[in-house]
């Protein structure tokens, strides 16, 4: 529960609560996506050496009367296979471990965000406040007959015409931001027409692709180690959570789900708009990619 995670919880001197447990969380799952690696390689190394036995995971041994057959190692094939099974079901048990993680971390990051706005508010409050006092104060200087009601009435009418002057100054600014780039739309010729991906420039990355299982949806789809994407079908880093990124997927598949990915050059590469089927194969799940939370 929540206070058995508060206590496990080990805070830097001056760190907050929730950033701690988002570190922490951070740095379990990236130990359990090593784990995974070992697991995944050593899987490799099994596969490997079965195929140097001449045998595969499905391949009859016994010939039509029921032996052994004489020319292949019916032992240790059998072994690599049980072996091959067992870290199978340590990858998937893994893979649960890592999702829950990923779960949790989404949670804490998404309470600190919040916790943050309600920090802001507070801010703002507290800073109009300081404002009508002040104001309050100069007023009765300036005016002695003024009474103490009047002054506040009036000090809380300049402060609320303050902040909704600005509102509305940052308004019209946003407003002409917009309009100007209609404008530029409209007079650039098509042939010379804006980046469709214009608009992703300015988004963050919400996910980064840690592997790529070969021959998978997402290999066929042009899917890179280190890819970093900013909008999977309709999930952007605004409005994901584990529970929105597997919904989408599941019910995309066997469609075409559209990914915007930011390539390269550490954060800063070249966006690259990509297709992507998710669907069954002979690997896991419906993409054969694996995706790494972005904090």
């Amino acid at each position: 529960n929540a206070s058995h995670r508060h206590r496990n919880t080990k805070v830097r001197f001056g760190e907050p609560r929730d950033a701690a447990m988002s570190r922490q969380l951070k740095e379990q799952m990236q130990t359990k996506i090593q784990e995974k690696g070992e697991i995944e390689q050593d899987l490799e190394a099994l596969r490997k050496e079965l195929r140097s036995l001449g045998a595969g995971m499905n391949e009859s041994l016994v010939d039509k009367e029921g032996f052994p057959i004489a020319d292949k190692d019916v032992h240790g094939i059998r072994t690599l296979r049980n072996k091959i099974i067992c870290r199978k079901n340590d990858h998937e048990a893994m893979m649960h471990e890592i999702e829950k993680i990923m779960f949790k971390y989404h949670e804490v990051l998404k309470k600190e965000k919040t916790d943050a706005d309600s920090k802001r508010k507070a801010q703002l409050q507290q800073h109009a406040k300081n404002q009508i006092l002040r104001l309050h104060k100069e007023l009765l200087e300036k005016d002695p007959k003024l009474s103490k009601a009047e002054a506040l009435k009036k000090a809380i009418k300049m402060t609320t015409e303050t902040a909704k002057k600005s509102v509305e100054i940052k308004t019209q600014k946003n407003s002409q931001m917009g309009e100007s780039n209609e404008d530029v739309a409209k007079i650039t010729p098509p042939s010379r027409g804006l980046d469709p991906l214009e608009r992703f420039k300015t988004m963050k990355p919400f996910l980064v692709v840690d592997t790529v299982s070969p021959d998978s949806p997402a290999e066929r789809a042009g899917l890179r180690k280190f890819d970093e994407i900013i909008k999977l079908g309709s999930i952007n880093r605004e409005n994901q959570t584990p529970e929105a990124l597997r919904n989408t997927v599941a019910h995309s598949e066997g469609k075409p789900m559209e990914l915007i990915v930011k390539r390269g050059n550490n954060g800063r590469g070249k966006l690259e708009k990509l297709i992507l089927v998710p669907k069954r194969w002979r690997g896991q799940g419906l993409l054969g990619c694996f995706l790494k939370p972005v904090a």
